[in-house]
């Protein structure tokens, strides 16, 4: 190879350029047609080596540098050229003189492309170095950035100090605009200006979203949980062959298909149960399916550790069709409504608690309830009962003596049904109710509420957290739906998925494919990409670690007035818009489990960039809803090596068990999720 100059001078290119030449083990030149070598500084010191560092080799197998420099801290560096699946070389020392007299250098450029109004990566963050009349670091000194050439906008924390080094490290800049451009970085009279940036447009998913293509399952995945071990698990009503169907175990990061996936055999039937997750990650599943409309009494738990069923457990007092489990602030589970296993299907009006060893009946909290009542925990830690109906309720497991009571809560605005809407806590005690309604059919024996002729395309929210909580308009879909699926983000936002906007059932003429997602600050209603497959009843939406959103099933149930239910065995991922707007933050690392009011450190490279910290419940989902759907954002302050966040304050925010932890950078980009248990 041809070594580059022996002596460099700060931030000025290499007087001779290195030229790496591939050869084979007898040191005979090799051509590597498409080859390229990439050039790195390797060592300590803390200077920038900048210029372009890929080339790709020529005919001759040589690939020639032309633009190289040095810039930083004087001291020694070498180079080292890398090439895929060869011996790496490294040059010779290269001694890095001291900046000459007072200025300011580039020490790091940034990206050479972007995207408009990315929040560049850590590693592209543009430094400068600072140096006084003597050529000695200047320290504790304001270095302001501004766009020196291009119409753009420069957009982030706009000024740096300088370190005992002499060198300002900006954090989170970004230009908004197209084209080319170049950094201007400023500190009294002096001045220096950046190599340049090519900026590029949006591409049309940042504003829609994107599908991906239809995933095959050997099921129809109806009820789905993502597990703390990074699985799901989901089952069906039937297998192919018409018997009980089974669930199966699922790894998204194994590479398989899901029609591989694990049969794990649960002995009895687990279709239309309800469930949520214990404490301890375990998922809870609460009765089945005798047939329809008659429920099971049985009590399954899955343990992701084991990947098994616990056997020999307690039988509830009732059997459960259609019920709903919500994990309570001390860690015990209810299970509300549902239908009974004998006579005619009767509704179950008496709740129970799982204590983590046995079921007992709340024999003071007594009422009617429809299918999967849309039920949370509060901030004050009693259950808000949602929806469907018309009417809200609270219900209190301590009153009565712990037998527990129900007080009326206030009604929609909707003065119709909303059966098969969904529901989310998207932010603490912030609970948005979307869609649902219209099939004049659905009635709950004991109950009548009205209903209307077409499903609903508006929204409601509530607010628990103030003195009198009242539901309040959150706008209007695009389209009116029923059995959709609401999905809340790592930004906060709710995603809507599936459904069918025309009256009745099921009836999937009206399907709607078009997803839409709900801001929370301004209330509107934006519509995205449409999905492939016609998802309605028994569809299911469940967000990923890696912060897209899988949506699937559909089908698999007996006809209700006649209109088709196809099976679907698939699911589409659904690709939010925030993961097409650029570098995305990392975590490096998290505890594995924090404690209630606490404070506790996540490590990130993004120190500076991160706006948001968001933890979100495992989803445990059917039905259009998630027993399981909750979220709230998380206070925290800078830290060295990352943020310090602080943790829940107690139960009745975050129950206990596994959640998945997001940081957001200013354009509300998150990262992946990370597993934390709460406790």
């Amino acid at each position: 190879m041809t070594q580059p100059s022996s002596s460099a001078e700060n931030g000025a290119p290499f007087g001779q350029q290195p030229i790496v030449q591939i050869e084979d083990a007898d040191g005979n030149a090799v051509a590597s047609p498409g080859a390229s070598v990439t050039a790195e500084l390797t060592g300590a010191g803390g200077a920038t080596l900048t210029g372009s560092l890929v080339k790709s080799v020529d005919a001759q197998g040589r690939a020639t540098f032309t633009d190289l420099s040095l810039s930083g801290p004087a001291g020694t560096y070498t180079i080292q050229f890398t090439s895929t699946g060869l011996t790496s070389v490294s040059s010779n020392d290269i001694t890095l003189g001291a900046p000459a007299g007072a200025g300011l250098i580039v020490t790091t450029q940034p990206p050479s492309t972007a995207l408009t109004s990315e929040v560049w990566d850590p590693a592209s963050q543009p430094a400068v170095m600072l140096t006084d009349a003597t050529g000695n670091p200047s320290s504790g000194v304001t270095v302001t950035a501004g766009v020196a050439s291009g119409s753009g906008t420069l957009e982030g924390g706009l000024t740096a100090t300088t370190d005992v080094a002499g060198i300002a490290k900006f954090l989170d800049l970004g230009i908004a605009g197209t084209g080319a451009h170049t950094l201007q970085f400023t500190t009294g009279t002096l001045s220096v200006t950046s190599s340049a940036v090519m900026l590029s447009a949006l591409s049309a998913e940042a504003a829609t979203g994107k599908w991906g293509p239809v995933v095959p399952w050997d099921i129809v995945p109806l009820h789905m949980h993502l597990l703390y071990t990074g699985k799901i698990l989901g089952w069906g009503r039937t297998e192919s062959d018409g018997s009980m169907g089974q669930p199966r175990l699922w790894d998204p990061l194994s590479g398989q298909p899901p029609t591989s996936a694990a049969k794990i055999d649960a002995d009895t039937m687990l279709f239309c149960a309800g469930h949520a997750f214990l404490p301890d990650g375990r998922l809870l599943v609460s009765g089945g399916h005798k047939s329809d409309d008659h429920g099971l009494d049985v009590t399954n738990i899955f343990d992701p550790a084991s990947e098994s069923w616990v056997p020999g457990l307690p039988k509830m007092a009732k059997g459960r069709w259609y019920p709903t489990v919500t994990e309570l602030p001390d860690g015990h589970m209810l299970t509300v409504a549902g239908r009974d296993t004998t006579g005619n299907g009767q509704v179950v009006t008496i709740p129970e608690i799982w204590n983590g060893t046995s079921w007992t009946q709340l024999t003071g909290a007594s009422k009617i309830l429809p299918y999967y009542p849309r039920d949370f925990v509060a901030p004050d830690g009693t259950i808000f009962y949602a929806g469907e109906l018309p009417q809200s309720f609270w219900l209190d497991v301590s009153a009565n003596g712990g037998t527990g009571q129900w007080t009326n809560g206030p009604s929609h605005i909707y003065g119709f049904s909303r059966e098969y809407g969904s529901a989310v806590m998207y932010e603490k005690g912030k609970i948005l109710y979307v869609g649902g309604g219209g099939d004049p059919a659905w009635n709950t024996p004991g109950i009548n509420p009205p209903e209307d002729n077409a499903p609903t395309a508006t929204a409601e929210m509530i607010d628990l957290n103030s003195a009198n909580p009242q539901w309040q308009s959150a706008g209007s879909m695009a389209f009116a739906r029923r059995h959709l699926n609401a999905t809340v983000l790592p930004d906060g936002e709710v995603l809507a998925t599936g459904g069918t906007r025309s009256g009745g059932f099921n009836d999937l003429s009206g399907a709607v494919h078009q997803a839409e997602i709900w801001d929370p600050a301004t209330g509107d209603w934006t519509t995205l990409a449409a999905n492939a497959v016609d998802r309605g009843y028994h569809s299911v939406s469940l967000l990923l670690p890696d912060a897209t959103v899988l949506h699937g099933a559909s089908g698999n149930a007996d006809d209700v007035g006649g209109a088709p239910f196809p099976d679907q065995k698939s699911h589409e991922i659904f690709q939010p818009p925030y993961l097409f707007k650029g570098a995305r933050p990392t975590i490096s690392n998290v505890p594995a489990t924090v404690g209630y009011g606490s404070d506790f450190q996540l490590d990130t490279p993004n120190i500076g960039q991160v706006a948001k910290v968001r933890l979100i419940k495992l989803g445990s989902v059917t039905h259009a809803f998630d027993q399981d759907g909750r979220a709230l954002t998380l206070s925290f302050t800078s830290s060295i090596g990352g943020v310090s966040v602080t943790a829940p304050a107690n139960a009745n925010l975050a129950p206990p068990g596994y959640y998945m932890i997001f940081i957001l950078n200013r354009n509300g980009v998150p990262s992946d999720g990370q597993m934390v248990k709460v406790q």
